[in-house]
């Protein structure tokens, strides 16, 4: 196996000066986003203690971004560099000259929270960062299909936003008027990747129509692109979003 692009005597798996750049980078499509605060969210339980999906460079944070009417939260680190010797890599050799995963996920809500960490948001974010990392090959997917949907169990949010069976429907990649498709990094363009709450009624609506909710995720989430903040969420609205 070749020597990674970004090796060093000193550290022939990972440079940390690729993985500086990578994070630069990201920083400074962050702060253009709105206010950054200034520590990111760290992982609830770090997986290399866990089990859990281990991401491209081991490191995995969050970061939380305030706008005047909203917050978004970041993922930070599905798109550094891949250690090229790591089996989990999904590129092989070529991962060590790519950005990651090559995307980083976030969702923006209506409001404040006091403890983000702690709230619904963050964890509809934690959730879908680690499903992209154990899939391996999101990007593909979403460049295959345009858009794709989740369900998963979550807490926090009101009851006309959950299934019978207590899920939520989470849209992945609706396109987004007010945050950039993608940035640029030293390693290539990445991909900003949104999470859109779907709520239980419209959900159960769809699924009674042709095809049902799976053959409509792609005209939903491109509805949602055409109306003005379409990817924002607001749970406090039962009815869901703008479209």
């Amino acid at each position: 196996m070749s020597a990674s692009p970004f090796a060093t005597p000193q550290e022939p798996r990972l440079n940390e000066a690729a993985l500086g750049a990578m994070a630069r980078a990201r920083q400074a499509f962050f702060a253009s986003l709105g206010r950054l605060e200034a520590h990111p969210l760290p992982p609830p339980r770090h997986p290399v203690f866990t089990g859990g999906p281990v991401w491209p460079a081991l490191r995995q944070a969050w970061r939380v971004i305030h706008r005047p009417d909203t917050t978004l939260v970041f993922s930070e680190g599905l798109s550094d560099p891949f250690d090229p010797f790591d089996p989990d890599n999904p590129f092989g050799d070529t991962g060590s000259a790519t950005p990651g995963l090559g995307l980083e996920i976030y969702a923006e809500a209506r409001g404040r929270f006091g403890d983000v960490g702690a709230s619904w948001l963050f964890d509809l974010v934690h959730q879908v960062s680690q499903n992209a990392v154990v899939h391996g090959r999101f990007l593909a997917l979403l460049r295959e299909h345009g858009a794709a949907s989740l369900q998963m169990a979550m807490t926090g949010l009101p009851e006309g936003w959950l299934s019978k069976g207590g899920l939520a429907t989470v849209l992945v990649g609706v396109p987004a008027a007010s945050v950039p498709a993608q940035f640029p990094t030293p390693l290539g363009a990445v991909r900003a990747v949104a999470l859109t709450l779907v709520p239980a009624s419209r959900r159960q609506a769809m699924e009674a129509e042709e095809g049902g909710f799976a053959g409509q995720v792609r005209r939903l989430a491109d509805r949602l692109g055409n109306v003005a903040d379409g990817h924002v969420n607001d749970p406090s609205q039962p009815d869901g979003s703008h479209a």
